[in-house]
C-alpha cells in the first residue's frame, strides 16, 4: 500500500481499543427510495471483511457479508447475500476517497451459481458514494464505559446470583450504546446453578440507552452462541442506530 492510502485509511478508519492491527467504519447512504448502509473491518491494511445492506423503503432488500482485499485506496469484496429466499453474491469495486466510501459502477457479467462479476473491474466508474457515520468506542476506565458496565452489572448480577465483571467491545453512537464479549463470575467460581453457568459460558450482548437525566439504561440483553441477541435488540428498538448492531470489530 503506498503512503497516500495509508494516511487515508488512518485518517478515515479510527483504530479500535486492544485491535491495533484491525479499524472499524461506517458508510451509509440514505434517499428517499432506499438506505445503503455498508461496515467495513480492515486487518493490517491488507484483508477486508463486512456487511452490507441494500434496504428500499418499499420492498425487503438484501443484506450480506462482504469480504476481500485492500490494494491502495481501492477495496475488492464479493458481496453474498440472501434475496428472495435464495443466495447470490456480487463483485464490488470500493474506494475511500476523504470522508466517503465510492462505489464502483459497471456491467456485471454472470459467473455461474448465482455469482456476479464484474465484466472490467479496473474500469469502474465511482458515481455513488457513501458518507462516513461516526461512533466511538469508551475506553477502559473512563466514566462513560464504567456507567456502561454498571447499568449492566444490575440485570446480569441478578440473573448470575453473584457479582459479574464483563470483557468486550462497548460501540457508542450518541446516546446508545452496545456491548459485545463476555461475562464471568467476579470470584472465578461458577454460578451454583448448572444451567446458568453454561449460559453464562456464551457470548454476551447488549443494547444501552440514555435517559432524559443521562443515565445509562440496559434495554435488551443475553447469552447466545451467535447474533440473535442483537438482532432481537434491533427488531424491538428500530430507532437505534444501525452501527451498534453491526457484527464487525
Amino acid at each position: 500500500m503506498n503512503k497516500t492510502a495509508l494516511l487515508a485509511l488512518a485518517f478515515l478508519l479510527p483504530v479500535a481499543e486492544g485491535r491495533a492491527d484491525t479499524q472499524v467504519v461506517f458508510f451509509a447512504r440514505e434517499t428517499k427510495t432506499d438506505s445503503t448502509r455498508i461496515a467495513l473491518s480492515i486487518e493490517n491494511g491488507e484483508k477486508v471483511s463486512g456487511t452490507k445492506a441494500w434496504l428500499p423503503k418499499d420492498g425487503h432488500g438484501a443484506r450480506g457479508h462482504l469480504d476481500g482485499i485492500v490494494n491502495g485506496d481501492v477495496i475488492q469484496v464479493l458481496w453474498t447475500f440472501e434475496i428472495e429466499g435464495s443466495e447470490q453474491s456480487e463483485e464490488m469495486v470500493l474506494k475511500l476517497d476523504g470522508g466517503q466510501l465510492m462505489i464502483g459502477e459497471g456491467e456485471l457479467v454472470e459467473g455461474g451459481n448465482g455469482r456476479m462479476n464484474l465484466k472490467e473491474p479496473n474500469k469502474v466508474a465511482f458515481t455513488t458514494s457513501l458518507k462516513k457515520v461516526p461512533y466511538t468506542e469508551p475506553k477502559a476506565g473512563s466514566p462513560e464505559r464504567k456507567a456502561i458496565m454498571d447499568s449492566m452489572r444490575v440485570p446480569v448480577t441478578g440473573y448470575a446470583g453473584k457479582a459479574v465483571q464483563f470483557t468486550g467491545t462497548v460501540r457508542q453512537v450518541g446516546n446508545w450504546a452496545s456491548f459485545t464479549g463476555s461475562v464471568a463470575p467476579a470470584d472465578g467460581k461458577k454460578p451454583r446453578n448448572e444451567d446458568i453457568a453454561a449460559t453464562m459460558e456464551l457470548d454476551f450482548a447488549a443494547l444501552l440507552q440514555k435517559d432524559a437525566e443521562g443515565n445509562w439504561q440496559t434495554l435488551h440483553w443475553g447469552f447466545a452462541g451467535d447474533t440473535s441477541v442483537m438482532e432481537e435488540a434491533r427488531e424491538n428498538h428500530p430507532k437505534a442506530p444501525w452501527p451498534l448492531f453491526e457484527p464487525v470489530w
